[in-house]
């Protein structure tokens, strides 16, 4: 690494406070407090930017909203780009027309791929964008310096779309440990939320879409409340399907033990406040919900999809269910709630293994990534330099 401040200049389509997106914030602020100098762009910001900002991150938009007015400032992003030293580019479609500038501009790119299934990437009318982003890779890898891929099994969809192993870093997200901890220990009681005292909690963190499956938690809380008692859900998120559930929350029945917290922004601290935190989404790749709920010591069950089933197996910080089988998940759940010994060793396991996830760790690896390409090296010495990072 070096002590030479450099420029950087993040581009994401959108700037909201999802999972994605706040990765790129931490990873930004982080490069800004290693003397850095930090530019995101979007075509789009769908949140209040002042904190970054107070934290000297600088926030731009480059282009229009539509994919047209994106692709059409491409120049004008091309001659902003000239005056940073490298481009980073979050997913697609910022790595389309974020590395066609940064290829005009001759300045080297990174791009960050957060997605394990392109499945679930669609167009407004809902169209697979699977071949396109599979052609940008094509059309745009000789250009581009390195991809990262924040979950391991992702390897396997970008090698299917020809990108070249070689440029493939992997550098699993990061959370700012010290702050969620902080914001953990706030104070924030369940009354303050709607929850008796002495009810077992079982929480859900993610946007209200048809993967996230807000249903399961619902249907699996029915049946424990049956066995167990005062059993409460608590869903934290917004998204296109949350009026439809609260539709079909409200329709069985469910009103009086399940809590809409919608978007907050002291997470950690309603996670503290779970006996049990759940996500059993159909696809994943490394979700900050999982990492933040380690941090606070809350024992998870998940489904088995992208690093949920490896991470959590290896820290012994919760359980795993196939995908398609919300029994197991139900029964998954009733262990964790019911067995005290349990419980606690998953607390431990969750406690004992988080420090590995601390976002000072990811940014000091994309430091490395990111110098390597400033200076042009090969990458097998960016590799080995990102691997070499364990504390910033």
């Amino acid at each position: 690494m070096t002590e030479t401040p450099r420029r950087y200049l993040l581009l994401v389509n959108h700037l909201a406070r999802a999972g994605m997106e706040l990765q790129l914030m931490h990873l930004a602020r982080g490069l800004v407090g290693l003397g850095h100098q930090v530019t995101i762009g979007c075509v789009e910001v769908r949140t209040d930017v002042a904190d970054l900002e107070r934290d000297g991150v600088r926030v731009i938009q480059v282009a229009g909203s539509s994919r047209a007015a994106r692709i059409a400032a491409v120049p004008r992003i091309a001659r902003l780009a000239r005056s940073f030293d490298l481009v980073h580019c979050t997913e697609f479609d910022a790595s389309l027309w974020g590395r066609m500038a940064a290829a005009l501009a001759r300045r080297p790119s990174v791009v960050t791929e957060h997605t394990l299934d392109r499945g679930i990437q669609v167009s407004e009318a809902g169209a697979s964008r699977g071949r396109a982003i599979a052609l940008h890779h094509r059309l745009l890898g000789p250009s581009t310096y390195a991809i990262v891929h924040v979950a391991e099994q992702q390897a396997q969809v970008l090698l299917a779309e020809d990108v070249p192993p070689a440029k493939l870093v992997h550098i699993p997200n990061g959370v700012p440990l010290d702050h969620i901890r902080a914001v953990a220990a706030s104070g924030l009681t369940r009354a303050a939320i709607g929850v008796p005292e002495d009810a077992k909690v079982v929480m859900h963190v993610a946007r209200f879409y048809s993967m996230k499956r807000q249903g399961w938690t619902l249907e699996a809380v029915r049946r424990l409340r049956s066995e167990l008692g005062d059993v409460h859900a608590v869903f934290v998120g917004k998204g296109p399907d949350l009026e439809a559930f609260r539709d079909k929350v409200r329709m069985s029945g469910a009103q009086e033990w399940t809590h809409l917290l919608g978007v907050r922004d002291d997470v950690p601290a309603v996670l503290s406040l779970a006996d049990l935190a759940v996500l059993p989404s159909t696809t994943e790749a490394l979700p900050m919900t999982m990492i933040e709920t380690m941090a606070v010591g809350v024992p998870q069950v998940t489904t088995d999809v992208g690093e949920l089933g490896p991470t959590l197996r290896e820290a012994d910080a919760g359980l795993t269910v196939p995908v398609e089988d919300l029994d197991a998940f139900h029964v998954a759940c009733r262990a964790v709630l019911s067995d005290p010994d349990l419980h606690a060793r998953l607390r431990e396991g969750a406690l004992s293994a988080v420090d590995r996830f601390d976002a000072a760790r990811m940014v000091g690896r994309y430091a490395a990534l990111f110098e390597a390409a400033i200076s042009g090296r090969p990458r097998e010495q960016a590799r080995a330099a990102v691997g070499a990072v364990e504390r910033v």
